[in-house]
């Protein structure tokens, strides 16, 4: 009988990290009996884990399949090993209404701080999602994470590994030896890795929300890439103050020990401690100046000279999107847009082809689809939304 473990997150609990080793030790892994599907994964070690190992993309969503899972199964007989291990975020929410069909499999989870994880979250929201918006307090903390934790708790019983998240409770000190400890996976003195899915600083942090009310494409990525390698600003910071702390902590606390008489997991009743002990500190205005803002810009073009300029051309050419000051201000001033402009031929074909998701003039013609919609939004060239117009506007400021 082959067991078959299944982590679920949730969002935010060190599940790149997880991840990024599994895929990094699968040799070591099958030493132990253990069968962990390779994943494809970013040039930061980040990944969506084994999502597509057992559910099928369909053309809004993504479909459980069965039959996926029992080609797993049968792989892993076929390598010798007892346990298949599967692991990705993505399962948190899309799993649930399939445990009826999973009556064999175990799952594992991690249970964080609520007030912590509402931040991050909003972290997570400008880094990756393109949120433009100032971080607004709740008065009441949103706990749907927890509060499905309970609900798989209900279900699963003994099944069901639940963990606290908090550096001081791991063992050895890293999450991984902690996730390995808790399948009583025998791999011992886990060399701890670079972090994964790095936080921003303040500075990196606003700087991308900025950059996020314009249209940057695929560039989106190579600016997160950048600003996670960025150490130069304030990390440690809240935008929560003193009083919605205490509040949040309060919130917290009888939270955490609700889902711990539900359904009792290990460091439970420590991870309440560590909570109440908690201290408010670092909290900073939602803001930065124009010195901080120009240290982020040197830094990429430090770190890729093209990509500053890609940014300019972006905003120069999207006017009074987002023009605020120090943002504009600082990055006109470091890329004029004679530096900005690339060649006439190359912003005509960007324009017609990578802002309908071409990438030649050949797949104009590959589908019906595409030849529809590059047929429907070919007037949108005359708007000055990123537009032949625009360009013309940006090359005679240029001379000017």
């Amino acid at each position: 009988m082959i067991n078959i473990i299944i982590h679920i997150g949730p969002p935010k609990t060190g599940t790149s990290a997880i991840q990024k080793w599994l895929k990094d030790h699968t040799d070591d892994l099958k030493q132990c009996g253990v069968y962990y599907p390779e994943h494809l994964e970013d040039s930061n070690g980040v990944s969506s884990g084994n999502l597509l190992s057992i559910f099928e993309r369909t053309k809004n969503d993504y479909t459980f399949s069965a039959q996926r899972l029992e080609a797993l199964v049968k792989r892993t007989i076929a390598l010798g090993c007892n346990t298949l291990l599967l692991s990705s975020e993505f399962f948190f929410n899309r799993l649930f209404k399939e445990l009826k069909s999973l009556s064999n499999v175990k799952m594992i989870a991690y249970v964080r701080n609520p007030a912590d994880l509402f931040e991050s979250h909003y972290n997570q929201s400008v880094k990756r999602h393109g949120n433009v918006s100032a971080f607004k307090a709740h008065i009441a903390l949103p706990m749907q994470s927890i509060k499905l934790l309970g609900e798989y708790a209900d279900v699963l019983g003994e099944r069901f590994i639940l963990r606290a998240y908090h550096e001081s409770l791991f063992v050895e000190g890293n999450i991984v030896s902690d996730f390995l400890y808790a399948l009583k996976i025998p791999i011992k003195n886990v060399i701890k890795s670079r972090r994964v899915n790095n936080s921003y600083c303040l500075e990196a942090l606003e700087v991308k929300r900025w950059f996020n009310a314009y249209d940057l494409r695929n560039h989106s990525n190579s600016l997160d890439r950048v600003l996670q390698a960025y150490k130069y600003g304030l990390s440690d910071f809240t935008f929560v103050n003193r009083n919605q702390f205490n509040d949040y902590k309060r919130q917290s606390i009888k939270r955490i020990k609700d889902l711990y008489e539900q359904s009792h997991f290990d460091n439970g009743l420590q991870l309440v401690d560590l909570i109440s002990q908690q201290e408010h500190s670092s909290f900073c205005k939602q803001e930065i100046n124009k010195s901080q803002c120009e240290k982020v810009f040197l830094f990429i073009a430090q770190k890729n000279p093209n990509l500053l300029k890609r940014l300019a051309l972006y905003v120069y050419a999207q006017p009074h999107v987002e023009n605020k000051s120090p943002f504009a201000e600082s990055l006109f001033e470091l890329v004029s847009p004679k530096e900005a402009l690339p060649n006439f031929a190359e912003y005509i074909k960007d324009c017609l082809y990578n802002r309908y998701g071409l990438s030649s003039p050949s797949d104009v013609e590959a589908t019906p689809d595409k030849k529809a919609s590059f047929r429907e939004h070919a007037s949108c060239l005359l708007q000055a939304r990123f537009s032949l117009v625009a360009y013309i506007k940006a090359f005679i400021a240029s001379y000017q």
